[in-house]
């Protein structure tokens, strides 16, 4: 059974999507890679982990109506039990 994530991780993973997204919104060039592996390394989860909860901040920003980052697809079916829903709230 996978660990539950911590405050402190789901912060600095919300902050990560946040800093993403912004930079995408200006048109800005960034490395999804990159922000994955310095996560890898912050918070010690797996590339397919992170990709996964950043698909599941993207569910809950687009339920309120918010743009997302293009290329990590919403999964709205586990949203509601990743302990993020109060970052957006």
């Amino acid at each position: 059974m996978p660990v539950q994530w911590s405050l402190v991780e789901v912060e600095a993973i919300v902050f990560d999507y946040l800093d993403m997204l912004e930079m995408e919104l200006k048109g800005e060039r960034y490395s999804k890679i990159d922000y994955n592996r310095k996560l890898q390394t912050q918070i010690g989860r797996s590339k397919g982990s992170i990709e996964f909860k950043h698909a599941n901040i993207s569910a809950i920003l687009i339920e309120e109506g918010f743009p997302y980052i293009d290329g990590y697809n919403p999964d709205p079916i586990t949203k509601n039990y990743l302990g993020i829903q109060s970052f957006v709230d």
